[in-house]
């Protein structure tokens, strides 16, 4: 009995430990040596001031977020009308996250046996490796969600995994392609109620956050969707790292342009791109979902590796969607400590390569992409190679019957 209270005292301060460093890291290197000049808070911020006003989103004023996104940028906005205030309320309230996703990670470790603080410093790896503009952007809310949802997921707590879930992809679209993993594992386990239960809780959930919108202006919503539908190729896609490399080459000829708020590349290639890059995304997903529901019916892979076909599955997203800008990478960061097999260590070194080439791009080599300079053209290819690497690594590592990160 003693030691067991002595092994639950030790992990209890490595959770404080770690939640000690992302305070120094978050609070004071992000805003010194390992700082970013640009930051999304302010147009949070007006977007917050202007529901404030009256003003309906989507309606009289166009937005680029779906709706649930507004709930996070209206909580500081309640208690001020001043924007550093607001900013710093805001930078609060994405660090709240960045602990709660700390803690899920914590928890995780215990109930499935592995090493609280190796998770614990792969996920404030992760952190560092992305940046400060994890603290600039909103993609950490959607990204703990989504670790939430599999968190109950796990538990067999349906209802609420499905209803996290909901809430994630109506803050970022991309937590919609985890849903497919969930009926996937029903489909194996034969839990066809499972699939009604959490087809129904992901439907009533998304319906009651839109509900008002449909009421109120029922086309609104339709200008969400066209705006992410006439986007381009934006420059640090992995379309566009190929295209760039193309045109220093002279095989083809694409120029920069600057449309929907993002630094794109426009030509003849890059229209042919823009046009299939959602029908690559579903194929890709489909291959995806394909293999894993193989594994799981003829190799008996275990369900507990959901964690990693999520970071997979996000991978395939951010590798085949036409936009890539780099605070998206932060929707790795809480599921990159799932990642389980006889790879991870050098998915999770990657990771931190990627991530300093990322920082190195965006934002101190922009302007210089943006005039195709080479260095940083070569530097782009690099980093979404890493991001294919770290795929490839996933998926393979999920042929292992290998001891995990136990004590």
């Amino acid at each position: 009995m003693n030691r067991n209270n002595s092994l639950a005292e030790s992990q209890i301060w490595q959770l404080l430990f770690f939640a000690a460093i992302l305070i120094i890291i978050f609070s004071v290197l992000f805003h010194t040596i390992y700082d970013i000049q640009y930051s999304g808070t302010g147009l949070f911020f007006d977007y917050a001031s202007k529901i404030m006003q009256g003003s309906l989103p989507y309606r009289d004023f166009s937005l680029e977020y779906p709706p649930f996104a507004l709930f996070f940028f209206l909580i500081p906005r309640l208690f001020t009308a001043n924007y550093v205030t607001y900013a710093v309320l805001y930078g609060i309230e994405v660090f709240a996250f960045i602990l709660i996703g700390l803690i899920l990670v914590y928890q995780i470790a215990l109930q499935r046996h592995l090493s609280p603080w190796k998770l614990m410093a792969v996920y404030t790896l992760g952190i560092l490796a992305i940046g400060p503009i994890t603290g600039q952007h909103y993609d950490i809310f959607p990204g703990v969600l989504v670790l939430l949802s599999i968190y109950y997921f796990w538990q067999e707590k349906q209802g609420l995994s499905w209803f996290l879930l909901a809430l994630g992809t109506l803050t970022k679209i991309f937590p919609a392609a985890i849903a497919p993993l969930y009926l996937i594992n029903y489909l194996y386990r034969r839990q066809y109620r499972q699939i009604g239960t959490g087809v129904l809780t992901f439907a009533l959930t998304s319906l009651v956050i839109l509900l008002p919108f449909l009421i109120i202006s029922p086309a609104s919503l339709f200008n969400l969707y066209n705006y992410h539908a006439e986007r381009g190729i934006q420059i640090e896609s992995m379309y566009s790292s190929v295209m760039l490399v193309l045109d220093k080459l002279n095989f083809i000829s694409i120029h920069p342009t600057f449309a929907f708020g993002s630094w794109n590349v426009a030509g003849s290639v890059e229209n042919f791109l823009a046009g299939i890059s959602t029908i690559l995304l579903v194929l890709a997903l489909l291959a995806l979902y394909a293999g894993i529901y193989r594994r799981l019916r003829v190799e008996k892979a275990q369900v507990t590796d959901i964690g990693s076909w999520s970071f997979m599955t996000v991978l395939v997203v951010l590798i085949t969607s036409k936009i890539l800008s780099p605070q998206y990478l932060i929707w790795l960061i809480p599921l990159l400590p799932l990642v389980s097999g006889r790879f991870r260590y050098a998915v999770w070194v990657i990771f931190v390569v990627m991530g300093g080439l990322t920082y190195y791009i965006f934002p101190h080599a922009y302007l210089k992409l943006i005039d195709f300079n080479t260095l940083p053209v070569i530097a782009l290819l690099g980093r979404n190679l890493l991001l294919v690497a770290m795929l490839v690594l996933v998926w393979f590592s999920a042929d292992r019957k290998l001891p995990e990160l136990k004590e």
